[in-house]
């Protein structure tokens, strides 16, 4: 099944009227939930009507998914008024300094993961984290000092964004409060990006429109949280960010341009793996969002999406050549030897190493074997994938870094 909207044209064309009314009540219940009412730079209200136009057009999504949705929408804009709160405060917030994070990138399924928590594992006067209650609630609640993250960790568990008592969830992909989480999460405050047709509202409509559009403003809001983040916690004090996002593939330029000092990681795996493995954590993360979505659709779209990724980064990464500073880390690297991989790359990242932190290292990934939370079982079939044409799509990106690269 191809990756496109099923919606009748007529239906779609009443679906897609602007939304303006729904646009003004959201504002207006976050600014009463947040207690003010400043949101600063309003260049995320274009995104935001287009995201609710495609997702009544094409999200088909189930009642709790609607209320997820909605949900969502309100924390992020509840979290704008708050970030901007402190930002006409505290204008010493910008000049943290950040930029040289160790920067976890790869296709989905490739040990990303597992890199981003092993480096995280290192001590506390080495590196700072993105734990998921800082990357879903990055401002302080009101009345709460920015020290405290009780609330916020509660509020993780108050919305579901968790992977307890499910089971496919929790073996692909586990998540919990105080988990290193991606920081592509960080992006869903601009409505700009295709991390909401990923994760939060599957609209194809959506992720058309979006990812055709400029990103640079979006990695100078990246920019901003991390400062931010940073000036929470006390500054700098000699940490380096240790941070994933796969999604930065697709945009290798932009992340230079605003961490110009980052030390990139790029894990490797075969896509004729990763993408139906994807395929499985997408469409477990749909079925809690949808109704009954299609297994064929998920795993088109994840194979056209991801590809349309792969080709953004191989033109970026022969373009600039030197000018990356990228560390190749092939999957069998991190399945036989995680920890050995992590310290590699935090000598090379300039992080002093030394006996005990090796150890730290090393207990973590005995700690957390592979399926310790249970098996990630998947076929390509299931999905409406074949391998060869898998192959066929991922032709160069395979023969360069996975046959060549042994990212098996």
């Amino acid at each position: 099944m191809a990756c496109q909207s099923a919606t009748a044209s007529g239906d779609r064309r009443a679906a897609m009227a602007a939304p303006d009314g729904e646009v003004s009540a959201l504002l207006a219940e976050a600014r009463a939930l947040a207690g003010y009412d400043d949101f600063g730079d309003l260049a995320f209200l274009e995104p935001l009507a287009m995201l609710l136009r495609c997702v009544r057009a094409d999200g088909n999504l189930s009642q709790s998914g609607e209320v997820a949705f909605r949900r969502n929408i309100l924390r992020c804009l509840v979290n704008r008024l708050w970030t901007q709160r402190d930002f006409s405060a505290h204008p010493e917030i910008f000049e943290e300094d950040v930029d040289d994070p160790i920067v976890i990138i790869g296709l989905p399924r490739s040990g990303t993961t597992k890199m981003q928590r092993l480096l995280s594992a290192l001590p506390d006067e080495d590196v700072q984290r993105t734990p998921l209650w800082r990357m879903l609630y990055p401002a302080p609640f009101e009345g709460t000092r920015a020290d405290d993250s009780t609330r916020r960790i509660a509020a993780v568990a108050s919305i579901g964004f968790h992977s307890d008592g499910n089971a496919d969830l929790a073996a692909a992909h586990h998540m919990a409060a105080q988990e290193p989480e991606e920081d592509v999460l960080l992006f869903d405050a601009t409505f700009d990006d295709w991390l909401w047709p990923s994760i939060y509202a599957p609209s194809v409509q959506y992720y058309e429109w979006v990812i055709q559009r400029p990103r640079m403003d979006n990695y100078r809001y990246l920019k901003r949280m991390y400062q931010y983040l940073q000036w929470q916690d006390g500054g700098r004090r000699g940490r380096r960010w240790i941070s994933k996002n796969v999604q930065h593939i697709a945009s290798l330029e932009e992340l230079l341009r605003c961490f110009p000092k980052a030390t990139i990681v790029q894990c490797h795996r075969d896509p004729r793996v990763s993408i139906p493995s994807l395929a499985k954590l997408t469409h477990t993360l749909w079925s809690a969002l949808v109704n009954d979505p299609d297994p064929h659709f998920v795993g088109a779209c994840m194979l056209d999406w991801w590809a349309r990724a792969t080709d953004s980064y191989l033109e970026t990464r022969d373009r600039l050549g030197d000018e990356l500073q990228i560390i190749d880390l092939p999957y069998d690297r991190i399945k036989s030897d995680a920890a050995g991989a992590a310290i590699a790359v935090a000598e090379a990242a300039g992080i002093p190493m030394s006996a005990e932190k090796a150890a730290l290292l090393r207990g973590w990934e005995a700690a957390n074997p592979q399926h310790k939370h249970g098996r990630n079982d998947y076929s390509a079939d299931q999905f409406g994938l074949d391998e060869e044409a898998i192959g066929e799509r991922f032709a160069t990106y395979i023969d360069r870094f996975v046959t060549q690269g042994r990212g098996a």
